[in-house]
């Protein structure tokens, strides 16, 4: 293999690190944005989106502004379980179906995951698919990701064209977990993701997620590297709630405009 070609070979399997913005209050993924797609986080600015202890009421609307504010009729959006089931939505529905991962290749759909600590992980298709997967703890180690690839593949995306990025989420600074967990987590993805920092054993989200979208074909990945509960941004993180309990959810979010 030539320089060139190792290069090239070298640069398709980067990993864009610490790589989103902050602008107009959202957070921002600049390699699906270069692709003319919307993608990003919200955060406190636009208030809770879903799942959390504030009104429905106020969460529908404040879904409604986000998703005018980003040039969408609606958001397409999932019952989420923290399992490792996709569906196609190809307009927002209600009842919301029950899933943690979704994906279409319409465009003027809005796709949406909520996430206050778990991984908003986007995918696409630069000529085809988009998706979206919340992975926390659980639908990382039942690889929700993956299922989320596999389903865009099986709809028409080409492997070979995805790109992925994996939003803010409570980083392996902060992302401390018991044995009992720990030994969960290894038992089913094994201990690549766990590391011990002093006595405690921590959890990478972002590092196991990376891996698993290698797995099955994705090579373009960028992370956000923005930790929801000490990386800085005005985020939600359940973790970091307060003594009431009450916290708030973001979304993270992928659509392709009409």
């Amino acid at each position: 293999m030539s320089r060139v070609a190792r290069g090239a070979a070298r640069a398709s399997k980067r990993i864009w690190r610490g790589t989103w913005v902050e602008r107009d209050g959202m957070l921002w993924s600049p390699l699906l944005g270069a692709l003319g797609l919307v993608a990003g986080f919200t955060t406190r600015a636009q208030g809770s989106l879903a799942g959390s202890r504030h009104p429905l009421e106020d969460q529908a609307r404040n879904r409604a502004a986000v998703a005018r504010t980003l040039g969408f009729a609606g958001i397409a959006r999932a019952k989420q379980v923290h399992g490792r089931d996709v569906v196609r939505l190809d307009a927002p529905v209600e009842p919301w179906p029950v899933a943690d991962a979704l994906w279409t290749d319409r465009t003027g759909v809005l796709l949406a995951v909520a996430a206050a600590d778990c991984v908003p992980v986007l995918v696409a298709d630069p000529e085809g698919p988009i998706g979206a997967a919340h992975a926390g703890w659980q639908g990382t180690t039942l690889r929700v990701a993956e299922a989320l690839v596999e389903a865009m593949v099986a709809g028409g995306a080409a492997r070979g064209r995805l790109i992925a990025s994996l939003g803010p989420a409570i980083g392996p600074c902060c992302y401390a977990i018991d044995m009992e967990r720990a030994a969960i987590v290894n038992e089913r993805i094994g201990e690549g993701s766990l590391r011990k920092v002093n006595d405690r054993i921590v959890m990478d989200l972002w590092a196991a997620n990376t891996a698993q979208l290698r797995a099955v074909g994705v090579t373009r990945i960028e992370m956000s590297g923005v930790c929801t509960l000490s990386g800085g941004a005005d985020l939600w993180s359940y973790r970091g709630r307060g003594p009431d309990g009450v916290y708030g959810t973001q979304l993270g979010f992928i659509g392709r405009r009409a």
